[in-house]
């Protein structure tokens, strides 16, 4: 059995239990355990970078697919050679469609 240590809420007084004493203790409300493995961790960060302008996304050109219902494109993507099931919603016609005129 793994010991660990209990803290009481009331009073703040620790006591060493075993792990499934610990679980029903904090269960009910009565303090707070942690085990060997809970313990405090060094915190790893990243260092910032700016964004440059390569990294900066720009809006998309206005290739007239915004405008369109989904019927209209689903039409269109059959016109242009492009299979997609027939239940596909317009966002995912949409960008079906703008990934085929990037190739």
């Amino acid at each position: 059995m793994e010991k660990v240590d209990f803290t009481y809420k009331r009073g703040g007084r620790t006591k060493t239990v075993t792990s499934t004493q610990a679980k029903v203790l904090a269960r009910a409300g009565l303090g707070t355990y942690q085990t060997r493995d809970m313990g405090h961790q060094p915190t790893i960060t990243k260092p910032m970078q700016a964004e440059t302008k390569a990294e900066v996304q720009l809006e998309p050109e206005d290739d007239g697919l915004e405008g369109l219902q989904k019927d209209e494109l689903h039409a269109l993507a059959k016109e242009r050679g492009l299979t997609l099931h027939h239940m596909l919603g317009a966002e995912k016609v949409r960008a079906a469609l703008r990934e085929a005129a990037a190739q």
